[in-house]
């Protein structure tokens, strides 16, 4: 057992080729996760040019028992933090009582133990900055937010990504704000969400839009076992499985909440205007608890055409449910970016979404890009039903155009591809760690982080 060194100031790298250690702050990393940000994060780190950048990833335990290969364990004054090797991703889970709690990532609601768990973390990554010997801080989200005065002490230059605001939790809005006016450089992930959140992002006037990738090699068909028949084949098991009869089926993957993702809307679709439809539907995902007996109550009363898996899937069995399924339903109120829409994508589950945030960005129809799959408003039920009952009819009546659309679904996809992500985030570090300029402390600073090559949302 390694005790803690001295903080230090991050050393001078003795080349321009030498790379750059990143610490990544983040709350999730696979398959230590919640949602989309552990898709995201982990994306990054493999995408990461190696010869250039060293990712760190620093976390809270929360419970969970890590996977990797476990390197070493530090004391610190008021945490254990263990370095796992993930791959070519070096790995820093934080423990103590309030890190360690329970397995909950998040508290919700975001009450006091929510409280003290964020600010713990920040302090506690704060303790141990000066032994990562990193040049650089990411953050994601602003989980960390409490890190960033020592950084700047250190130093350190910061990026932060936001991938979510919590206006409707006002201690974590709080760290919100203060992060945008400390951090070097502050990114977002969609340019539909920059615009409805102008409110926010008008703090600084250099905000830039990097998208969120996924890794193309894992959401592909061609990790799938073989099927003579393709698709049709693949549908045809789920739903011998699921003890769903043949048709056209649509599937909702996410987790269950009461806030954002619109489980509710969809439900109301079904109870108001798709009860004994010919179509099937899938819930797969966990949650809020009240919604969860409400899905599965509709599932116990439709017989033979909802079908309910309460649990959070694995990445391996979304891939394996997005290839079988004929449409993924994305009801969400609001939505940063909307990773489940890329991996439906690519896997060939056309989209039937909202016209919300970054959903809205990728599904836009453009000059000699047609749209793909059906959209509607933000919790119109209605609107929603009629799109899947359209759907279903056009998957009867015409199942080669399809296919065609599931080729163009791959293709759209391939646009968000996380290397295409991670060399837009290594020329923002290159940029941050070429100017080496930090905004003050009471105030951002537009021309401290330059825009580089890494700005724009395409």
């Amino acid at each position: 057992m390694r005790e803690l060194r001295a903080p230090r100031a991050p050393r001078e790298p003795r080349d321009r080729r030498e790379r750059a250690r990143v610490a990544m702050l983040t709350c999730e990393f696979d398959p230590i996760r919640c949602g989309g940000l552990a898709t995201m994060v982990t994306a990054l780190c493999r995408a990461l040019d190696p010869a250039r950048f060293q990712p760190v990833v620093v976390m809270p335990r929360s419970g969970h028992a890590a996977p990797w290969p476990h390197v070493e364990q530090r004391r610190l004054p008021y945490c254990v933090a263990d370095r796992y090797q993930a791959g070519a991703t070096e790995v820093w889970l934080l423990s103590n009582p309030l890190l360690d709690s329970e397995g909950v990532i998040y508290p919700e609601p975001y009450d006091h133990a929510g409280i003290k768990k964020t600010d713990e973390y920040g302090e506690r990554v704060a303790e141990l900055l000066g032994a990562l010997d990193v040049r650089l801080l990411h953050l994601h989200d602003a989980y960390a937010y409490k890190c960033l005065y020592e950084a700047r002490r250190l130093g350190l230059p910061s990026a932060l990504t936001i991938h979510r605001l919590h206006e409707d939790e006002p201690p974590l809005a709080f760290a919100e704000m203060a992060s945008a006016r400390l951090a070097t450089a502050v990114t977002t992930v969609s340019d539909a969400y920059r615009r409805e959140r102008d409110d926010f992002f008008s703090i600084r006037s250099d905000v830039q839009v990097i998208p969120n990738g996924i890794d193309l090699d894992f959401w592909t068909e061609d990790l799938l076992p073989p099927e003579p028949s393709g698709r049709a084949a693949r549908r045809g098991r789920l739903l011998r499985a699921l003890e769903l009869p043949e048709r056209p089926t649509f599937a909702f993957v996410g987790r269950f909440d009461r806030d954002q993702k619109g489980v509710d809307v969809l439900l109301d679709a079904h109870d108001g205007h798709l009860r004994g439809a010919p179509l099937n539907l899938i819930f797969a995902g966990e949650g809020d608890r009240a919604l969860g007996e409400r899905v599965a109550a509709v599932a116990a009363a439709a017989g033979d055409q909802v079908r309910l898996l309460h649990r959070t899937l694995p990445p391996e069995e979304v891939r394996a449910l997005l290839a079988a399924v004929d449409f993924a339903v994305i009801p969400s109120r609001y939505e940063p970016f909307g990773l489940i829409l890329i991996e439906a994508l690519a896997m060939g589950a056309l989209p039937i979404a909202s016209r919300v945030g970054g959903l809205r960005d990728v599904l836009a129809a453009r000059p000699a890009r047609p749209a793909l799959g059906r959209s509607f408003e933000a919790g119109d039920a209605a609107g929603l039903a009629r799109a899947m009952q359209e759907m279903a009819r056009l998957a009867l009546a015409a199942p080669d155009a399809m296919d065609e659309a599931r080729r163009a679904a791959r293709a759209r996809a391939e646009a968000y591809s996380s290397r295409r992500m991670a060399a837009r985030y290594e020329a923002l570090y290159t940029a941050i760690l070429g100017a080496r300029a930090f905004p003050p402390a009471g105030g951002p600073r537009p021309e401290a982080a330059p825009r580089g090559a890494g700005a724009g949302s395409r």
